[in-house]
């Protein structure tokens, strides 16, 4: 089974790094699910996640990046640890975000569903999982692999832009059921990783889109250049 580097070991490592006493999930605990490539993580996505978070009291938030998303037209540029390491940079000295790489450890595409039930397995039936997706992935939801049982293992949270229409029901009407969703409108970031691509393949600077860190990271590596 895949390890959950950030979940599982990360309870104790965090709290040797940063002294905070971290204990595994209790059953009063809610847990964000914001999964994606991160290619690379930027201040949208921790905007994105700060604003779940205090919206709906979340305990914690776990990054789940990516290998390879199947419904990717194409593949990541940056490599799994490179983009995983990237994500650990962003949320550090946030004991609430946690990053996991279980969605990396395990052989074939990402699907949601792989992801939720190891975080299940992992983190116990007590937690209550709520999973972070933007309005374009609920606009695709219907066409997730077992997009009906998803809520058997999470609540779904879409987070839309404003005057951005999300298609409903999820699942449309190729299925006999549908989904509870909670929708929120979240935050305006005029920010995504292609345009952070592009620009550092200009020799741009991309300081004001992404954590210091993440943005030293990228030019140590030499990473989206080509």
């Amino acid at each position: 089974m895949p390890v959950l580097k950030s979940v599982t070991r990360l309870w104790s490592e965090i709290g040797n790094l940063t002294g905070i006493n971290m204990t595994p999930p209790t059953e009063s605990e809610k847990i964000g699910v914001f999964g994606g490539t991160f290619d690379p993580i930027h201040n949208g996505h921790l905007a994105i996640a700060e604003f779940v978070r205090l919206k709906l009291s979340l305990d914690k938030v776990i990054f789940v990046v990516a290998s390879d998303q199947w419904l990717r037209k194409y593949p990541p540029e940056a490599l799994s640890d490179d983009r995983f390491n990237m994500v650990e940079l962003a949320i550090n000295n946030r004991p609430y975000f946690l990053a996991s790489d279980i969605d990396i450890v395990r052989p074939g595409h990402t699907y949601t569903i792989d992801t939720l039930r190891d975080l299940r397995v992992q983190l116990g039936d007590s937690v209550a999982l709520k999973l972070i997706i933007g309005a374009d992935a609920a606009n695709s939801f219907h066409q997730w692999k077992h997009a009906e049982k998803i809520q058997s293992f999470a609540t779904v949270v879409v987070i839309g832009r404003p005057g951005m229409k999300i298609k409903t029901p999820l699942l449309g009407g190729d299925l006999n059921t549908d989904i509870e969703v909670k929708y929120l409108e979240g935050p305006m970031v005029d920010v995504s990783a292609t345009m952070i691509r592009n620009l550092n393949k200009s020799e741009k600077q991309i300081e004001e889109f992404t954590p210091e860190a993440v943005s030293d990271y990228i030019k140590s590596k030499q990473l989206y250049r080509k």
